[in-house]
């Protein structure tokens, strides 16, 4: 009786659950194959995704998804290459002199063909000849699979020949999966449309530069005819926003969205006995992007693409989280990515499925030090001296949030302008007119002033250019802040907005220029992210949101009630502002836990 270490029958369900996302990282993974055999070509590697789909019996019966099949003009491979290839954790690019491109494990084609379908079939061709294996759930199962067939000379079926756009090159591989028990959609259309958003920015070097095309293309098998219901060639999808030509809705298409963020960063890393380079490169939304606003067409692409691309080989493993914060709709506006060669996927944490650097995360060696109840000091020490690869971590961590610090900045700043200079004139019904008027009223009625009142007996220019002052202080241009402090003042308003850091624990802050009383959201408090910037995206576009004018009638009442406090009574409303803010603080980070 033989006792298999991994019986073979009973594993192949359990490494069916291989954790791809989705079918369209499983797909990636046969066009990682594609790319890899076609580096030592001296001509564009083509790559075509072919769906299929069959009615069903019945005459009003919806098509499903039949066959899924991945062709490329590459390299292909002889017989016992192909054999190899379809055994678990065995591949060309195992010994690490061979690892400079984006395979290594061995793993791609097994593991994600039995991750979606019970039969993957391959053919592959070079020097003239054409050799077919394949594996199948059922026999394994049954074992009466034991081992990878030995490759079979056989021609590649016209079915598919059919269908693939361009001419056969002298070598290639076909790689088909039938009996599809595991993909995630029903129909071919709307496979190939989830997965363009990802392959677009899984291979947009590749793609961008010219090594490879990859083709799109979904039929349907109807009375012996295949009607095409989709078919064209992926553009790249770029998460930095700074190629052109891509997938982002025009104009940005062509003209890129954002520019960079100062000069790409290098990190020297020694590592496995040789030195590595980790690049952080950032980029940033143009001040014209940025006033579209998170609404548009590019905020809500923008939106879809946030987070850390962390890139191995010029392919994309995935967007990483752990810096961003999800629930500030400013987060979009930037962009970071952080690459790094095969030589250091030990260091990151690579799985064997090229899904995460796991080892990736945003660090903090303060925080760790603390934990460990240690010095700061005394913890790097420690890991210098244990040559803790955790170091390098730390170090990219740290770049990454002096960047994510400063990009942060200008985003608000940004922003900032856009509202400024989307400020309409007259009587426009927003929440800075409609208090003026209430206060006006109150003025009538009760003869109540504030300390701010004194200042509007001044002249208009001498409060001109003391408002000026002040705006300019929040990143406007002369001009422009001149210009906004002209119609505010001319106009008699008596409230304006910002946003902007508080010290403090305060949610909002209240002070008074030029008879204006402003009222300042403190963008380092919690409640900023989750209720004011939310709100704040009502700004885009005129007119203000319901919830938004409330929220603002709501702090300009309470600014006024401090502007009209004097002595002991106006301190006190200060401190209660302030241990609001403190109380507020706590409740929302045990939201946020």
């Amino acid at each position: 009786m033989a006792y298999a270490i991994i019986p073979q029958h009973l594993s192949i369900d359990a490494m069916r659950s291989s954790g791809y996302r989705d079918s369209a990282y499983a797909v990636a993974e046969l066009i990682d194959n594609s790319i890899q055999a076609g580096e030592s070509l001296d001509r564009p590697v083509n790559v075509e995704v072919i769906c299929v789909d069959r009615s069903g019996s019945g005459g009003g019966s919806r098509r499903r998804m039949d066959k899924i099949a991945v062709y490329d003009n590459a390299s292909g491979m002889d017989s016992q290459t192909l054999r190899r290839a379809l055994q678990f954790g065995v591949g060309n690019h195992r010994a690490p002199s061979n690892q400079d491109g984006i395979g290594k494990f061995g793993m791609g084609l097994p593991n994600s063909s039995i991750s979606q379908c019970r039969r993957v079939d391959v053919w592959s061709w070079k020097d003239g000849i054409t050799h077919h294996t394949y594996l199948d759930i059922d026999e394994i199962e049954a074992q009466t699979m034991l081992e990878v067939p030995e490759p079979q000379v056989s021609a590649v079926p016209q079915e598919w020949l059919k269908l693939v756009a361009v001419e056969p090159a002298d070598s290639g591989t076909l790689v088909v999966w039938s009996t599809l028990d595991r993909v995630q959609w029903k129909q071919s259309t709307a496979l190939l449309r989830n997965a363009e958003f990802i392959i677009g920015r899984v291979y947009r070097y590749f793609v961008n530069d010219g090594r490879a095309t990859i083709r799109l293309a979904a039929y349907e098998m109807s009375a012996g005819q295949a009607i095409n219901h989709i078919d064209h060639h992926v553009r790249p999808n770029d998460p930095m926003f700074l190629m052109r030509n891509t997938s982002a809705p025009h104009p940005y298409d062509t003209d890129p969205a954002f520019e960079p963020f100062g000069e790409p960063e290098e990190i020297d890393v020694g590592f496995g006995g040789g030195s590595h380079k980790v690049m952080i490169a950032a980029s940033i939304s143009k001040v014209e992007t940025r006033k579209v606003g998170g609404n548009s067409a590019i905020g809500q692409h923008a939106k879809k693409n946030l987070g850390i691309s962390v890139v191995r080989a010029d392919r994309e493993l995935e967007m990483n989280h752990t810096f961003d914060n999800s629930y500030d709709p400013r987060e979009r506006w930037w962009g970071i990515e952080v690459s790094f060669p095969p030589a250091l996927d030990d260091l990151f944490g690579v799985t064997n499925n090229k899904q995460a650097a796991t080892s990736f995360q945003r660090m903090i060696l303060a925080d760790d030090a603390e934990a460990e109840e240690m010095s700061v000091a005394d913890y790097r020490e420690m890991l210098e001296q244990d040559r803790d690869p955790r170091l390098v971590m730390y170090q990219i961590s740290s770049t990454i949030e002096r960047l994510l610090t400063t990009m942060r900045t200008q985003v608000n700043r940004m922003r900032e302008n856009t509202i400024r200079e989307k400020t309409p004139t007259g009587d426009d019904g927003t929440a800075e007119s409609i208090a003026t008027r209430a206060l006006r009223r109150r003025q009538e009625k009760l003869g109540q002033t504030g300390a701010s009142d004194a200042d509007e007996k001044r002249s208009e220019e001498d409060r001109t250019e003391e408002l000026t002052g002040e705006i300019e202080q929040e990143g406007v241009d002369h001009d422009k802040a001149r210009e906004i402090a002209v119609d505010w003042v001319s106009r008699k308003l008596k409230f304006m907005f910002r946003h902007a850091d508080v010290p403090g624990s305060a949610v909002f802050d209240v002070t008074s220029k030029a008879g204006v009383i402003i009222v300042t959201i403190n963008t380092r408090h919690p409640a900023h992210e989750h209720l004011f910037e939310l709100l704040r995206e009502g700004e885009e576009n005129a007119p203000e949101s319901p919830a938004l004018k409330g929220l603002k009638l709501l702090l300009t009442a309470w600014a006024r009630m401090e502007d009209e406090a004097t002595g002991d009574r106006k301190t006190e409303l200060e401190d209660t502002r302030g241990e609001w803010g403190r109380i507020a603080r706590d409740f929302i980070r045990e939201a946020d836990d």
